[in-house]
Order: structure tokens, then C-alpha cells, then sequence
């Protein structure tokens, strides 16, 4: 049967430990910088060279994240880091950016690179573009149906890799700039703050119609009982999230599914609800089958609480005299950690139980105690536990760095007169050694057999334990103990060399990126329409180029570009191009004979990104909103001296920015509606933060909704200098604006284009990351 891949997360050396010992297969982790994960304790250099060192001895492979968007003035530091991981055997990189992807491959042809989740991959073009840079693994994007994934898997030979556990995005993966726009910290940088774990209330124009709840605040995704339907799709990896989370988390995760895989591929039957709870008791956020399985988009989200719930044990039944008594319907221990949640809300470790009058320290199902609880609690709160300090301890077993994982076969041969051969077998690897000398034959007492093995089971600080050990011996032979020490430790480094030292590395220091593929562009304002009122606002101001939405019909209009822009997210894509298109996924670029415009959801942070698209019929790149006015000034040179080639770079200087898009919508979660409800045709709605800021909701047009900055963006001030930084395309991008408010800002662009004097009131808008 094909093997299947357990992949655990690692934020620090316990949960790396944690993950081996319980039966992962692999483990993902990052070092201080380029990790999806920076407030993650993560691994230095030294400790990432031993990680790897410690994994393989295990048998265990090792991928290190460089998931976020890189800097032009990163570059140099990330080629440093991923040399060091190269040349100490590192197995795979794990990417989001594009341009260093295509830098990556072709520097490191003997390393595999996977495709992160960050760059959204659900379809299969997507998947084919991929594998044609080079790629060797996709990791799926978590939206992506297991119908879609089947067909992949059927029609492209690529590794895939699916979370199967652990929190999930409430936005497509790599198309959040939620955090980033309005705190400061970008999820595509490894720093999200997580705001869509925040309290919100939805409008409907003017009008609230919820209270205040985590409307945003996805559940944990846990598929243990459908592991039998990702086996048969021929998923080749299974990924466990949580690198932010504590070892007893990934421990007990890895257990579970361990033991899931395992029952599968044996044929025999498994007990999901007792692995369940004991997942619920590490952290429980309640939990979806997901996407993959086709969850409704609306039962994605849990909007009571967006932290640990914990697991329900008992009911208070009366409360006086700073003392809580309960009716416990499950197990509680001193130490344990527990929740009561009713007209308050108060949390604790228990300190001590008592039944009746007197003291114990575990109490049963069944049992009426009472709890020291400082705080006024109501009559029929319930109670959960939010620590069970029994499990805990129960998997500390694993948190042992020499925890023995490795079973060997030992041969002994120890006869007077001859040299003393031992021999090691992992399974996999073979050792054989012999002593330096020739055994003495003995005058009186010679070494027996139990001395012999005694000596030689002293394994020590190493994973290793023997499933047998035999040895021969003529009965006359004399071995000093410090022989057969030496030989056992001989034998154990040879086979800690063979198990540790994976790969031979090959690092390319002459890369040929080949010609770009720029033609020269003169200077333009183009606008980006959403509906027909705003294309006629468009057309009005006599602008000649205009993007528009898909689900406008248009008609040639004489004098002016009419461009499409196509889905973000496709499914089921498109096959051919058929003209000149604004495209927002790498998909579009499999095997298209048109040429396009990139828009800047391909997150184009970097020269290389750049270069990548232009040979790829990209007559123009839109830079990404998180680059900051420093670094945009800089592209266009920076593209030139590397290249010898002026590129053609476009920036969005107005409008609403998207913080997300997601499968998930808040509309319909709160109508109880189903999918394609088209409410939000109807009517403007909005979600309302707790600074009071109102952020637009608009559908995509294939029921994905699309989450827009309070505040547009507007970098009026900036035309000139943007200009002579050779950035040739400036655009407006109109998504709520009435036909007055096109109109007005077009002509206030136009005026500013041409030197004129600026109309509009710069402090209603935001400049977005562009002062940093």
C-alpha cells in the first residue's frame, strides 16, 4: 500500500520532539525570519541544523517554511539562510512568493520545493503551471473540494499535500491583507495579528441586524473520521496546522491521526469519539469537516468564543459563600484547568475538590463538589474544562528527546582468536565492524554471553532499542569491556551517519533567468469598474482604457480598451484566453497564447516575480499594495540592472482595497441563508469593527465574498513622483463608488496627471502600506 505522509507542525524544539516520538512522518517548521509563523518561538541556525539532524536520525523528513512575499533587500539574506539549509540536508522548501520559487528551483535542482498554501492553489491549471516551473508538491488551498483534488491527483503526477486538522483562514490563503492594512502587520509577512478573531456587528445599509459576535471567527478544521475518503483520493500528505499551538497539542494531533492512518491501512476498526474528545481536551474551537468535504460556507464559523472552548463537565447547582457546587457530568482533577460560562464569565485551575465535607483530588461523572470560586456565579452555568492535567501528563511521555523510535537487529560474533565482529541492522541501513584486534583466548574466565549482551544494550541518550540481539561465541574467548564498548559506539555512529546524511546537494551559482519579456509602455490612468453605472461614469470622463468585472456586458466602444478582469478564484477554470485579460491567479497563465495584465493578487513583491510573469505573456505586473513607497520607487531600477530591461509596472493609487475574500460569508450566516442568496445584491452591507470603522461586503460574483477596507486608498499626491520612478500605469479601481464619485475622482486624477491642482480631501482616505 502507498505510504501516506503524517506531517506535523514544529513552532519550537518540544513540538518537533513531541511530533517524532508520537509518529509523525515529517514535520514543517521556520527559522527567525521568512515563516508564516514569526511570533512562533521558531528555530536559529544552530537549532535548525540540529532539528534536521535529530529528524532524520528518526527517520523523519524535515521542510522548512519560506511562506511570506520577500523584499528586492531580502534577497541576499534569504539566499544565505536556504544555502545553509541545503547544505545541511534539509528536504524541502515550502513557498509562497513566486519569484523566489523560480529562484529556489533553479538554484537548488537537487531540492524539492513545495508550493505553500499561501498561493492558493485550487484548480488545475494552477497545478500544471506549477509543476512545469519545477515544482514537486502542491500544497492545497483548504477551500479546495476533494472532487477537484481527486481529478488532480488522476490527471497531473505531483505530490499533494491537504490540512486534514488545526485553525483555519477565514480568507483564500495569501489573499489576506486584512492585518496588514489596517494594523500594520501582514499576514503575508508572517506577522498577522488575527482581526478576524475580533468582535464585529453586521449592517445592512444603516441598519445593525446582529449584536456584536466573532462573525469572522472560523471553527478548527478535524477530518479524522473521512481519513478512509483522503486515502482513497490519493492524497500524498496529510498536515496538521498548529505551529503556534503548544507540544501537547501536536502530540495528541499526531496520535490521532497516527492511529486513524494506521486502522485504515490494517483494516481495522477505530473508536473517532474517544480521539475526539481527547483532541477537544488540547484545544477545541469546535470543529468542521471543511471545505474539502463540502461544509456548508455558513456552518464554518463559531461566533461565542474565538479561543480554546474547552470540554463541558458539569452544571453549576448552587453558588454561595465564594463556593461553586456542581453537578459534574465528567472527570475532574486538582490542577485541572476549568471554565464557568454563564451571566459571567470565569475562568481558573482547580485548586482543590471537595465532595461533601472532605478534601480529594479526582472526582467522577456523577459527583456533586464544590470549587473555591472568588467571583458570583449563576445557578445553571455550565462549566467546562479547559486543561486536563491528566492527558497532559500522559503525553509528557513523548516530550522524551531519547524516546526510542528505532528498533535494530544485532549480530554478535565474539570467538578466541579471531577478530569480534558486530553487526547492526535499522531495516533500512546495515553496519558491520570488527575489533582492531584479535580476541585473546582466555587463561581463566572468559566473557560469557550475557556480559556480552549487557554491553551491548547500553544504547544510552539514542532513539535505538533492540527488537534481538544474538550472539555467538566459542565460550573461550577474553574481551576487555573497553572493546566491546568501542565497537557498540563504532557500530551506532556509522549507522547515525548512514540514517542523518540524506541527500548530496547541488547548488547552481550561475543562474540564466533568460530575457524579459517587457515591451516599452508610455505613461497611462486606467480606472477598474465593477458595474455599469461606474463604466458609464468611465466613459463620461473619456477615460481610454478600462478594466471591468466580467459580469458587466459591454459592447466596443470606439477609441477605448475595454479589458476583462477575470475571477479570483476558479474552480473551474477557464481553458483558453481569448483576448487581452487582467488576470488574478497563476492558473490563467498555463499554457495562454494571450497576452495579460497581472493584477496584484498575485502578490508581486519582487523583481523576480516580475521577470517570472513577463515571460509569460504579462505585457504589465501590478505591484502589490504592501510595498511601501521606498520600495516601489526602487522596482523599475532594480528590475533594469538585473535585467537590462525596463519593466511595465502598474499601482493602484485609488480605491477600496480588499482585506479578504472568502468562502465564508457573514451575510448568510446571519440570514441562516444558503448559498447564492444574492442578498448582498440587494442592499450594501457592512461589518462594523470595534473602532466603529464600517467595512463594505461585496459578492464576486460567484458568491465568494470580498472584504473592503473602510477607507479607500488614494495616492493622488504621489502621481509625479511614481511617474518618474517608471511606474507607466496608474489605476483607479471603483468597486462601491456611485457615478458622482467616479466621476469626481477621475477628473481629479486627470487634473493631477497633468499637473494640476489637487481637489480632493486627502485626509478622508488612507494611504494604505505605503509609508510603511
Amino acid at each position: 500500500m502507498k505510504s501516506i505522509e503524517l506531517l506535523a507542525p514544529a513552532g519550537n524544539l518540544e513540538s518537533l520532539i513531541g511530533a517524532i516520538n508520537a509518529g509523525a512522518n515529517a514535520v514543517y517548521l521556520a527559522g527567525k525570519r521568512f515563516g508564516a509563523r514569526a511570533f512562533s518561538n521558531n528555530f536559529d541556525d544552530e537549532s535548525l541544523i540540529d532539528a534536521i539532524r535529530y529528524a532524520h536520525l528518526r527517520g523523519v523528513f524535515v521542510y522548512v517554511t519560506i511562506n511570506t512575499l520577500i523584499f528586492d533587500d531580502e534577497v541576499e539574506e534569504l539566499i544565505s539562510f536556504t544555502d545553509m539549509l541545503v547544505e545541511n540536508d534539509v528536504d524541502a522548501l515550502i513557498v509562497q512568493d513566486l519569484g523566489m520559487m523560480d529562484l529556489l528551483i533553479k538554484r537548488y535542482p537537487s531540492v524539492e520545493i513545495h508550493a505553500s498554501t499561501q498561493m492558493n492553489i485550487h484548480n488545475i491549471n494552477q497545478v500544471k503551471f506549477l509543476k512545469e516551473l519545477g515544482v514537486k508538491r502542491i500544497v492545497m488551498a483548504r477551500e479546495t473540494p476533494l472532487s477537484i483534488i481527486k481529478h488532480i491527483r488522476k490527471t497531473v503526477d505531483i505530490e499533494l499535500e491537504v490540512f486534514v486538522h488545526g485553525a483555519l483562514c477565514v480568507s483564500y490563503s495569501g489573499n489576506c491583507l486584512m492585518s496588514s492594512m489596517l494594523g500594520g502587520r501582514s499576514g503575508n509577512r508572517g506577522e498577522c495579528a488575527q482581526p478576524c478573531r475580533l468582535n464585529y456587528r453586521l449592517f445592512k445599509e444603516d441598519q445593525a441586524i446582529s449584536d456584536q459576535s466573532y462573525l469572522l471567527s472560523t471553527k478548527d478544521l478535524m477530518t479524522l473520521e473521512y481519513i478512509d475518503l483522503l486515502i482513497e483520493a490519493g492524497v500524498d500528505s496529510f498536515k496538521i496546522e498548529g505551529r503556534m499551538r503548544k507540544p501537547e497539542y501536536v502530540i495528541q494531533s499526531v496520535l490521532s491521526y497516527r492511529k486513524a492512518i494506521d486502522s485504515y491501512q490494517n483494516q481495522l476498526k477505530m473508536k473517532f469519539q474517544a480521539e475526539i474528545d481527547r483532541l477537544k481536551r488540547v484545544f477545541n474551537r469546535e470543529y468542521t469537516k471543511g471545505y474539502i468535504f463540502e461544509e456548508e460556507p455558513n456552518l464554518i464559523n463559531n461566533q461565542f468564543r474565538p479561543n480554546h472552548l474547552g470540554v463541558p463537565i458539569g452544571t453549576v447547582i448552587n453558588y454561595q459563600n465564594h463556593r461553586a457546587t456542581i453537578q459534574l457530568s465528567d472527570h475532574l482533577s486538582v490542577n485541572d484547568g476549568y471554565r464557568i460560562i454563564g451571566e459571567t464569565d470565569y475562568g481558573n485551575q482547580v485548586s482543590r475538590i471537595l465532595l461533601g465535607s472532605k478534601l480529594i483530588q479526582h472526582a467522577e461523572a456523577g459527583d456533586i463538589i464544590s470549587l473555591d470560586v472568588p467571583e458570583t456565579v449563576s445557578k445553571g452555568s455550565l462549566v467546562v474544562k479547559t486543561l486536563d492535567i491528566e492527558l497532559e501528563h500522559d503525553l509528557s511521555i513523548y516530550l522524551n528527546e531519547n524516546y526510542k523510535t528505532i528498533g535494530l537487529t544485532c549480530y554478535v560474533k565474539a570467538h578466541a582468536l579471531k577478530k569480534m565482529i558486530l553487526e547492526i541492522n535499522d531495516g533500512e541501513f546495515s553496519v558491520e565492524v570488527e575489533s582492531k584486534e584479535i580476541i585473546q583466548k582466555a587463561d581463566k574466565s572468559a566473557v560469557s554471553e550475557s556480559q556480552i549482551i549487557e554491553q551491548i544494550s547500553k544504547l544510552g541518550n539514542t532513539p535505538f532499542y533492540f527488537l534481538s540481539l544474538r550472539v555467538d561465541t566459542d565460550g573461550f574467548a577474553f574481551i576487555p569491556i573497553k572493546v566491546i564498548n568501542e565497537l557498540r559506539r563504532e557500530a551506532l555512529s556509522k549507522l547515525t551517519s548512514l540514517r542523518v546524511k540524506r541527500h548530496q546537494y547541488n547548488i547552481n551559482n550561475d543562474i540564466d533567468f533568460g530575457p524579459s519579456g517587457f515591451e516599452h509602455q508610455t505613461f497611462e490612468l486606467v480606472v477598474k469598474v465593477t458595474n455599469e453605472e461606474q463604466l458609464s461614469a468611465a466613459i463620461d470622463r473619456n477615460m481610454k482604457t478600462i478594466y471591468y468585472d466580467d459580469l458587466i456586458k459591454v459592447e466596443r466602444y470606439n477609441g477605448r480598451q475595454m479589458i476583462p478582469s477575470m475571477k479570483r478564484i476558479q474552480f473551474y477554470p477557464k481553458s483558453i484566453i481569448h483576448s487581452l485579460s487582467v488576470i488574478n491567479e497563476i492558473g490563467s497563465l498555463y499554457k495562454n497564447n494571450h497576452e495579460v495584465i497581472t493584477n496584484e493578487f498575485l502578490n508581486v513583491t519582487n523583481i523576480y516575480s516580475a521577470h517570472l510573469l513577463s515571460k509569460f505573456r504579462a505585457i504589465r505586473v501590478t505591484l502589490s499594495p504592501e510595498l511601501s513607497k521606498e520600495r516601489i520607487l526602487k522596482f523599475s531600477n532594480l528590475y533594469e540592472k538585473k535585467f537590462q530591461k525596463k519593466p511595465n509596472l502598474e499601482l493602484v493609487v485609488y480605491g477600496h482595497i480588499d482585506l479578504m475574500i472568502s468562502k465564508y460569508c457573514p451575510i448568510a450566516k446571519t440570514y441562516r441563508t444558503k448559498k447564492d442568496c444574492h442578498l448582498c445584491e440587494i442592499n450594501q452591507y457592512y461589518l462594523q469593527d470595534r473602532m466603529g470603522m464600517k467595512l463594505p461586503l461585496i459578492n464576486d460574483g460567484n458568491c465568494n465574498i470580498r472584504i473592503l477596507n473602510s477607507k479607500a486608498l488614494n495616492l493622488i499626491e504621489h502621481i509625479a513622483e511614481l511617474r518618474d520612478a517608471n511606474i507607466n500605469t496608474l489605476r483607479l479601481d471603483f468597486t462601491i463608488e456611485k457615478y458622482h464619485d467616479v466621476t469626481q475622482l477621475i477628473k481629479a486624477y486627470q487634473q493631477a496627471e497633468n499637473g494640476g491642482k489637487m481637489t480632493l480631501n486627502t485626509k478622508a482616505f488612507t494611504t494604505g502600506r505605503f509609508f510603511g
